[in-house]
């Protein structure tokens, strides 16, 4: 009888303090602005809340999340494109986030970065005045504060393909 008191007492325990399990993706469009971006080195990323509700967002997006991803290089000036080694850096920054902001329904946040500076694209981009053709890899999943209003996760992001010239 104590151990069957003890089994159900347990299961009540995990059913009371579970976390809910059915949270969705986040309604959101992204969009990379990528006009200008050899001259720069300024991608440009806007995100537009598509819930009916808030969202609050980081107000700051820091360079360690992005990353190219699929590096292609061309060589001697042509168009013809070759596969580089892969690049995923894993990065853990727990002070790379700003004030959270309240982004309003179909409202959009827009964030700059600047490739130039990024360790992560000097290490990949390593040539000078090369062409390069890959994606970014924008890992979104720590934007989103996390409250009892927004059930739904923010999931990373990829660009399309991205032409960019090193200086």
């Amino acid at each position: 009888m104590k151990r069957f008191l003890f089994i159900l007492m347990f299961f009540k325990f995990l059913h009371l303090f579970a976390q809910e399990s059915n949270s969705r993706k986040c309604n959101l469009i992204y969009e990379v602005d990528t006009i200008g971006l050899s001259k720069t080195g300024i991608v440009n990323l806007n995100i537009t809340n598509k819930e009916l509700y808030g969202l609050k967002l980081s107000d700051i997006f820091h360079e360690v999340y992005i990353q190219p991803i699929n590096v292609e290089k061309s060589e001697n000036k042509s168009n013809i494109f070759y596969e580089t080694s892969k690049s995923i850096s894993d990065v853990n920054c727990l002070d790379c986030f700003g004030k959270f902001k309240n982004v309003k329904p179909n409202k959009t946040i827009s964030y700059s970065i600047n490739l130039d500076e990024s360790k992560f694209f000097k290490k990949v981009l390593s040539s000078r005045s090369t062409k390069y053709r890959f994606n970014i890899w924008f890992d979104t999943i720590d934007l989103l504060k996390n409250s009892t209003k927004s059930k739904c996760y923010v999931g990373s992001f990829t660009s399309d393909k991205i032409i960019y010239t090193t200086k």
